[in-house]
């Protein structure tokens, strides 16, 4: 979809996806087709039903209850918020929302729910993609590996995975591939059918699966592809979405465990997640670790306010401080605009974590199609917005949310 000509937001059931039996073949929404526009409206929500996947378990013990008020009991003013549009228009809540496609809203103001809405068929218990947020997740994993003695930072990737012997990650350390500073050359460009991006999103499973034999089309296969290089490991931030699965590669090798086991044992049960969670698989079986979960809007706003809240949920100890803490501080801004994205002036990349530092210590997951979890633990706020937007990257509306946060953080 064209960034300047963006189309009209219709809902899923208003574009008649997956309606019919069968769908009509405009209508009907595939492995192929998932995230092309309308279709990106339906297969959001419904990850699940497009290919193999595993369970995250929920918490078997009780849940992490989130409390309700209303933004006035808490102090927080959103009448006559306005934001900046795309273009410069003037919008308000109401029409950021539908004009940026938003599946779910959820804001949480010193500890309670103060909104929470849906739209296109979404509801508290809907599972919903959350692309690239996933590699918080997978950076909580290797800091917690960590934090456990099974890894060091120092370590290099190869010391637990040599099957990397040999290619462009060879001299990555643990450190480097979680800041993205490992040097490795790859180009994320999602508007280049032919760039690195869109060749490693086919070998995990994002679309069908190459037919070229020779092709990879599985994670492990497809990182031992990469073999060239663009810069010494730890000097350079690049975004890679590959960087977090050589990683995750790292962690199960460290650990033993498998990747969604690890979720649910060590991050979703101990939070008191509500609803179980869930990893799009490759060929393999093998968790897509930089972009394949999808999780409830409610369990996205308690992993905001765990790695917000020093690792606690609500009165326990469910995260090492160290591991929450490490994430939430941040790395060194680029005043400039990191990893070239002149959007993000003022950023930093950090353990798998986007932080705004110009926001005075707000810092967020981030995922294509308009994925965002806003955590500012000064504020007491974590704002879950979750879309289906029409456009790939999340460049296009960096500044509309950039004044979406600045108008919420005022009023707070």
């Amino acid at each position: 979809v064209p960034v300047d000509v963006l189309p009209e937001p219709v809902t899923a059931e208003e574009a008649g996806l997956m309606v019919g039996s069968p769908p009509p073949p405009d209508r009907l929404v595939n492995r192929g087709n998932w995230l092309a526009w309308p279709h990106v409206r339906w297969s959001l929500t419904h990850v699940d039903e497009l290919g193999p996947s595993a369970r995250i378990e929920r918490s078997r013990g009780p849940v992490w209850e989130l409390p309700r008020a209303t933004p006035a009991d808490t102090g927080l003013v959103l009448d006559g918020l306005l934001v900046e549009g795309h273009h410069g228009e003037v919008w308000t809540l109401d029409e950021m929302l539908y004009r940026t496609y938003t599946d779910a809203f959820l804001v949480v103001h010193r500890g309670q729910v103060v909104v929470e809405r849906y739209f296109n068929g979404m509801g508290p218990a809907t599972r919903h993609a959350m692309f690239s947020m996933t590699k918080t997740v997978t950076g909580v994993l290797a800091l917690l590996a960590i934090e456990d003695g099974a890894m060091g930072l120092g370590d290099l990737l190869v010391d637990h995975v040599p099957e990397l012997a040999g290619t462009a990650w060879e001299p990555v350390a643990v450190e480097h591939a979680l800041d993205m500073t490992d040097g490795v050359r790859f180009v994320e460009d999602y508007s280049d059918p032919d760039s690195d991006i869109m060749r490693y999103s086919a070998a995990v499973g994002f679309s069908h699966p190459p037919r070229n034999p020779e092709v990879a089309d599985n994670i492990h296969d497809a990182l031992r592809t990469f073999t060239e290089r663009d810069t010494r490991s730890g000097e350079t931030f690049l975004y890679k979405s590959a960087a977090t699965d050589a990683l995750a590669w790292a962690v199960a090798r460290a650990t033993g465990g498998r990747w969604p086991d690890q979720v649910a044992e060590r991050i979703w049960q101990p939070m008191g997640a509500e609803h179980d969670a869930a990893v799009f698989l490759d060929q393999r079986g093998l968790a897509v670790s930089c972009g394949g979960m999808s999780a409830t809007a409610p369990d996205l706003a308690r992993f905001g306010l765990l790695l917000g809240g020093s690792g606690r949920a609500g009165d326990r100890q469910a995260l090492p401080a160290a591991v929450a803490d490490d994430i939430a501080r941040g790395g060194e801004p680029d005043p400039e605009g990191l990893g070239g994205y002149t959007t993000r002036a003022g950023w930093s990349f950090h353990r798998q974590c986007w932080n705004m530092d110009h926001l005075m210590g707000a810092f967020m997951p981030m995922g294509v199609h308009g994925q965002r979890i806003l955590i500012h633990p000064g504020r007491e706020l974590v704002v879950v917005k979750l879309g289906s937007h029409p456009v790939t990257g999340n460049v296009v509306t960096d500044e509309t949310h950039a004044s979406l946060w600045q108008g919420l953080l005022e009023r707070c």
